[in-house]
Parts: structure tokens; C-alpha cells; sequence
């Protein structure tokens, strides 16, 4: 058997197996890829259930992305077993479907860790593994980084000497797709230009399952849906088998090559000509779950020159009915043992009748922007709701029930929904792109020159602004401010609470011009009905808290950890620091910045983003231009990429960015 695989630097790696559910009898063999290739054909099947079955047995426990994994364990069995991707190289697609990689990888007795502090990653990840190539986590962009390594290999020796006349020649790459990320600009990029380099030993795996997330969207879904539905791909083979095994004297002879006659006959009738004219081999539909018959076919494409594009249909959450059943909802479990989200808390208040506790309530920052959303809608027409293939985590599911007239799924294609936007307000319509902050760093040029440079009216909802917890450094939107503060005309800002939400939205939407309105993955309390506030101006901070010599300045919801990062100050050092809600990182406010600058000791700026170029960056700026000085003490995101922990609070934690870490670099400074 060969050990298992794991970077000799990771500190993951020391985790233990207890815990971890059982492994199959067959699948406990399986130490690595090269126990997978020694196996008998007849054995694979039986691998795979084993393989699924540990899955569900972990996933459920742990939680973490389900559908997707289920789906691909016979893809992924059938790959390991026909390539050496020591000497070969396979690329994931976004890779929330790797799980059963990982497994074969030698990674089986830590999956019970994934997307938990110190476990394994819940995607590839470059310092988990060689086998893992890239570190993933966006859709779309496995094409054009699979082409690269291929052409790479041209001008550079290979990994490791063939050991077969079958590996003379350069590696095989292989590229791992799903339906809707082909569907992204960027995927029809790559494939446009592998069709021109007419490359061999280079090879696209279409996994489709008809769903990312949420229902893949978009012409290309239903044109994959036309081939996947038609008759030929269901009968067609069947019925070849039959008309030759009754052509007299020779049926029975050649009956056994009737299987690849027929797929040879369907190829030509399926219409696969979009692949076709693009100068790719198309080959299938076929099953993705005959684990025996992808080996068979694999093995037959490997002989073929020039790119091929090997489609693949199969079921997401494959053996699970509740996956099978729901796949959106099946994308992804959450652990047994954790708590509810849906949490209250209790406020003490003084009205004519008395003191008396009033329930609040805990909501997502996503729901508060949603149920907002949703009133701004209901009063005024114009308003429209866009997202890139995420109306489930972005909360817009209800509101393109209530206006389905003006809610856009553009699929996964950043780039086309913020371009889109600039059209829908440039017709005078009042566009909300409700995108992941992670996520629009792949429309940036859009974003400049058909929203920035025209001055439109475009709401960019930047849901995942910050640390972000399990999913780590693909999907921490920590560079937001960064690369959007230095556009002209761009206004940014973000609500403490869900009462902020409300009026910043109608602020929002009220502008002249581009606005960001950045939250994170987190809760707040839901504002009571009768709770008064005052209406939003431009470039304008909030009081919270009048006091002395140090003034704690926050950025969205790090104002509550600032408010008790004052209070733990205060029983500390027995004064009272000032509090200040900035609401905007563009355009800072700043004249209260001068004022906290010449009555304070020390300014402290908190924000759940990169401190490069972030809010703090933008204070500093301000301070500078009114020529004030200040001693200045930055508090957030250093710069490095951080690894997954099990929520954000433990991350801010960790960084020194909750109240208690607040409370301890301000006391080092004012010592």
C-alpha cells in the first residue's frame, strides 16, 4: 500500500482518525491513487459505494459541500484509475467537489476536520497536497489553467520519467467542469482558445448534473439539456446492438463491438456541434455513474489526438434522497452538533410604561438586506434585483417570486451581470447586483468601465464582506475596499445593524452614482418596528459614544466590536473611550476625523478587511489632506491570505480583531 499524501509542512496533518466514521473493507485498502489503479476493473463499483457511503457518514457529521461530492465519485474513481496524476495533472473546476479526490489522495482519515480549524481544506489546496494544483475556489477558470500547465509542458521537462510506452510524450492534463461553470465567460475563453492550439493529452470532463448551486441557468444549460434529453443518447446503442446481432452469419460475431458502434452512431447524431466547430473532439453524453464504462472510455479517448471534451451526465447527490431530491438545497450540510442561527437576545427598555425586556431578535446580515430589498421594491418600480448564478445565498429567492419581471440570473458571469447593470441603469432602471464579495473581484474591469466611468446608478450589495470562516482564502471578500475606494464617484459604506441596512439602502438607491453597500457573513439584531433613525447624509459618521482619549472608530458591523472593546477599556483603565460608527469608507467623514484627531490620544480604525489599502488607509489619507495629525492605530486583516477556522469570530479572534484583542492593542499603545 502507499502512504498517505500530505504536505510534510502542514500542521493539519496532525489531527487524529478518532472520530472519523468507519471505512469500507475495500476503501480501508486504499491508502493512495496507486492502490486505486491496482485494482480489478470488476472491483470499482464496490469502491465507489464505499467511497459515497463515507462521505454521507462524515459530511452529515461535519458538514460541508454534499450534493456535488456525491455526484462525482464515479468520475473521479474512473480518473485515478486511468492517470498518474503524479505524472499527469488533473484541475479542479471551483473544487467544492473534491471530496472524494481527497479520499483517494490519502486524506480519508482527516475528512473528518474539513473546513474546520486546523483540518483540511474544504477545496484544493496547494500546501495540502500534490495532487491538488491549484489552491481553488471560483467557477469557470480550470480550462484556461489546465491549458496553461499543458502548453507548460512543451517548454519544460516532465514531472517524472514515462515508465510505459503509453506515458512516453508529454503528461496528460485533465480539466474537471461542471455544467453552469462552463456557462462563464472565461470557461468559452479557454475553450476557444484550446480548439486553435490543437493540443493532445489534453482533455475537458463536462460534469452535468443540471445544477451548481442553484439550477444552472442560460442558453448553454439548455442546450446541454437538448442533448442529455434526447432519445439517441437513452436508446440509441440498445437498439445498434440489436440490429446487428440479427444480421445473418456475422451478428454474433462482431455483436461485441456493437457498444462502441453505437456511442460511435450517437456521437454523429447528438448535436455536439458547438464543441465540434470550436476544433474540440465532442464525446458522449454518457453515463457518469457506470463507473466500469468511464473507465472503458477513458482509456479509448486517451488515444485520440487534439483536444476532447468528454461529457458526463449525472445526479447530484447521487444515493442521497434528500440531496437527489432538493440538490439546492443538498449543495451543502451543515454540522449536526451546531446550534440554531435563529438566536434572540433580550434588551432591557424604559418607555412611560416601566422597564421592560423586549425580545430581539437575530437575523443574517443577508436577510436584513433581502426583507430591505424587498420594501424599496414594493414602493418603487425602477428597482431591480441581479446575481451571477446565487439567488439562494444572496437572499433573493423570495424577491424573484414576488418580481419576476425584475430579477435577473445571469449564471455564473460576473463580468456579463455588473456590464448588464450599466445597461439597466443607463435605461433608467435602479439595479441591485447582489454579488459575493470574493466574487466581484472577477467583474473589476466592468465594474470600472461600464458602471464607474459612466457614473451610473448601479447598488452593488457586497454579501461575504470580510473574514468569512470554513470556506478560507478563495472566499474572504477582504480586498472590496481596496480595489474599489480608488474609482472616482464610487461611494462605499456599511451597516452596523439591521436598522442601518434599511437606511442605507434607501440612501443607496436615492444616489446619483455608484454605490457598494458591504456586510458580512454574520448576525444582527432586527430592528424593532417602532426604533427611531435618523435618515443617512452622504460621507456622514454616527456618535455612539462620547469619552476621552482614545476614540474607537468602526467600519460596519466591527462597530459592535468596538463598543465592547470600550467597555472592557473602561473597566480597565477607568476611562471612557469614544465610539464612532463611520458608516462610509468613501467618502470618509472627514471633519469628524479632524475633531477626534484634536481631542484624542490615539484614533483606532477597525475594519474586517485587508489593512492594506483599506478603511484605515483611507482615514490616514483624509487626516493627511486636512493636515492633521494623530496618533493612528490600524486594526484589521494583515497581509497574508488566512486559512479557514470554523466561523469568523474565531478568525477576528485569532487576528486580534474581536473586542478583546481591540482591548489588548490599545492597552500596549496607551502603556
Amino acid at each position: 500500500m502507499t502512504e498517505p499524501v500530505a504536505a510534510a509542512h502542514d500542521p493539519r496533518s496532525k489531527h487524529s482518525v478518532s472520530g472519523a466514521p468507519a471505512m469500507g473493507n475495500l476503501l480501508a485498502r486504499v491508502g493512495g491513487p496507486e492502490d486505486v489503479r491496482a485494482l480489478d476493473k470488476r472491483e470499482l463499483p464496490v469502491l465507489c459505494a464505499e467511497v459515497r457511503q463515507f462521505i454521507l457518514d462524515t459530511v452529515l457529521k461535519t458538514g460541508g459541500h454534499l450534493g456535488s461530492n456525491l455526484g462525482i465519485v464515479e468520475t473521479t474513481v474512473a480518473l485515478h484509475y486511468c492517470f498518474d496524476f503524479l505524472r499527469d495533472r488533473l484541475v479542479f473546476d471551483v473544487s467544492h467537489q473534491v471530496y472524494p479526490h481527497k479520499i483517494l489522495t490519502g486524506r480519508g482519515a482527516q475528512l473528518h476536520t474539513i473546513r474546520q480549524t486546523d483540518g483540511i481544506s474544504g477545496f484544493c489546496h496547494i500546501d495540502e497536497s500534490p495532487y491538488d494544483m491549484f489552491t481553488a475556489g471560483h467557477a469557470g477558470t480550470a480550462i484556461s489553467s489546465a491549458l496553461g500547465l499543458r502548453c507548460g509542458f512543451d517548454h519544460a521537462p516532465a514531472p517524472k520519467p514515462a515508465r510505459t510506452p503509453e506515458e512516453e510524450g508529454s503528461p496528460w492534463v485533465v480539466s474537471l467542469v461542471g455544467d453552469a461553470g462552463l456557462g462563464a465567460g472565461v470557461a468559452f475563453e479557454g475553450l476557444n482558445h484550446a480548439g486553435d492550439l490543437d493540443k493532445s493529452r489534453y482533455m475537458v470532463v463536462l460534469n452535468d448534473n443540471e445544477w451548481s448551486i442553484s439550477k444552472s441557468v442560460g442558453a448553454l444549460a439548455k442546450y446541454l439539456s437538448r442533448i442529455r434529453t434526447s432519445p439517441l443518447v437513452h436508446g440509441a446503442t440498445k437498439k445498434i446492438e440489436d440490429l446487428i446481432a440479427a444480421i445473418p452469419m456475422i451478428g454474433g460475431k462482431v455483436v461485441g463491438k456493437a457498444h462502441e458502434l453505437g456511442n460511435v452512431l450517437r456521437h454523429l447524431a447528438v448535436p455536439g456541434h458547438i464543441f465540434e466547430e470550436l476544433g474540440i473532439t465532442y464525446v458522449g453524453p454518457i453515463d457518469g455513474h457506470d463507473v466500469v464504462g468511464l473507465v472503458d472510455t477513458l482509456q479509448r479517448l486517451k488515444k485520440l489526438d487534439g483536444v476532447v471534451l468528454l461529457h458526463l451526465l449525472t445526479q447530484k447527490g447521487k444515493g442521497y434522497d434528500a440531496a437527489k431530491n432538493d440538490p439546492e438545497r443538498g449543495h451543502a450540510a451543515k454540522p449536526t452538533a451546531k446550534p440554531s442561527k435563529e438566536t434572540h437576545k433580550i434588551e432591557v427598555r424604559t418607555d412611560q410604561n416601566g422597564t421592560h425586556a423586549v425580545p430581539r431578535k437575530s437575523i443574517s446580515f443577508t436577510q436584513s438586506f433581502a426583507k430591505h430589498l424587498k420594501r424599496c421594491a414594493e414602493r418603487d418600480p425602477r428597482v431591480v434585483a441581479i446575481t451571477a448564478a446565487m439567488p439562494s445565498g444572496t437572499g433573493l429567492v423570495e424577491f424573484s417570486e414576488l418580481f419576476p419581471t425584475r430579477f435577473y440570473d445571469t449564471g455564473i458571469t460576473e463580468q456579463h451581470a455588473v456590464a448588464f447593470c450599466g445597461g439597466l441603469a443607463r435605461a433608467g432602471a435602479r439595479p441591485v447586483a447582489a454579488i459575493y464579495s470574493t466574487f466581484l473581484q472577477r467583474g473589476y474591469d466592468q465594474v470600472f468601465q461600464e458602471v464607474a466611468l459612466q457614473r451610473l446608478p448601479v447598488v452593488f450589495a457586497l454579501d461575504r464582506g470580510g473574514l468569512v470562516g470554513q470556506d478560507g482564502p478563495t472566499h474572504n471578500g477582504v480586498f472590496d475596499l481596496a480595489y474599489l475606494r480608488t474609482f472616482p464617484g464610487f461611494v462605499l459604506c456599511s451597516p452596523r445593524d439591521d436598522a442601518e441596512m434599511g437606511l442605507l439602502l434607501d440612501f443607496a438607491l436615492r444616489h446619483d452614482g455608484p454605490v457598494g453597500i458591504r456586510y458580512p457573513r454574520a448576525n444582527c439584531e432586527e430592528a424593532l418596528p417602532e426604533e427611531p433613525r435618523e435618515a443617512i447624509a452622504l460621507g456622514r459618521g454616527e456618535w455612539l459614544q462620547r469619552g476621552e482619549r482614545v476614540a474607537l472608530v468602526g467600519y460596519g458591523s466591527m462597530t459592535q466590536e468596538a463598543l465592547g472593546a470600550a467597555r472592557r477599556i473602561e473597566q480597565e483603565f477607568g476611562f471612557r473611550p469614544s465610539v464612532v460608527n463611520a458608516r462610509f469608507a468613501k467618502p470618509v467623514d472627514g471633519a469628524l476625523l479632524a475633531e477626534l484627531a484634536g481631542s484624542h490620544r490615539l484614533l483606532v480604525t477597525i475594519e474586517d478587511h485587508a489593512i492594506a489599502g483599506g478603511f484605515g488607509s483611507a482615514c490616514l489619507e483624509e487626516l493627511n489632506t486636512r493636515g492633521a495629525s494623530a496618533e493612528l492605530l490600524r486594526i484589521g486583516v494583515p497581509d497574508q491570505f488566512i486559512e479557514h477556522m470554523n466561523s469568523p469570530a474565531e478568525q477576528h479572534a485569532a487576528l486580534g480583531m474581536d473586542a478583546a484583542g481591540i482591548a489588548r492593542r490599545v492597552a500596549e499603545r496607551i502603556r
